[in-house]
């Protein structure tokens, strides 16, 4: 399984291109996604282990986004270890990583809008109403959002809710710059 680190310039050409695209909001899965392996809800070992397996294309990637005004991220996972997420976007990306909303299966938060509950769905939605309770001029949309996640199922659901997406192959890590240019329509 390869794990390319994106250029600089195609890191930040891939967020000009995101932008001019009208997508704000990165919602990226963390188990087999956003690391390159899955930990099932229970890893173990120690945040820097952890780490070693984020994907550098992914660290060049969200940092970009993070840096970038008007562009905000999320972590969407069904893992119940957020404080393990939030430990390893920590590590990652500093104090960029408290501007990261991290919405998991731990069941510290709630979704009571009308918006659909399938999926990453509601973990999206109410990531965006923290955002918006953070920034109230943001402006979120299931328009502005893309999901970057390995599993099919959740790729399907945000595409019929009207949320762009792009599947993330475990197996093929390094096509997310080749998958997104194909989103954005403008080819490798």
């Amino acid at each position: 399984m390869a794990n390319a680190e994106l250029s600089p310039t195609t890191s930040t050409s891939l967020i000009s291109l995101l932008q001019a695209s009208n997508i704000n909001f990165l919602a990226c899965d963390f188990d087999l996604t956003l690391i390159d392996i899955h930990t099932s809800g229970n890893w173990l070992g120690t945040i820097p282990d952890l780490c070693t397996h984020v994907r550098p294309n992914f660290t060049k990637l969200i940092g970009d986004a993070l840096r970038t005004p008007g562009m905000h991220v999320a972590i969407v996972t069904f893992s119940p270890q957020t404080a393990v997420v939030r430990d390893v976007c920590r590590e990652v990306w500093g104090d960029l990583s408290d501007k990261i909303v991290i919405r998991g299966g731990d069941r510290t938060w709630s979704y009571e809008g009308g918006g659909s509950q399938d999926r990453k769905q509601s973990h999206m939605a109410s990531a965006v109403e923290e955002l918006l309770s953070i920034d109230p001029t943001a402006t979120v949309t299931r328009a502005t959002t893309l999901l970057l996640d390995d599993d099919a199922d959740n790729i399907k659901v945000a595409l019929r809710e009207g949320v762009r997406a792009v599947w993330i192959n475990p197996r093929e890590p390094d096509k997310m710059e080749e998958h997104l240019r194909e989103l954005l329509g403008t080819g490798t």
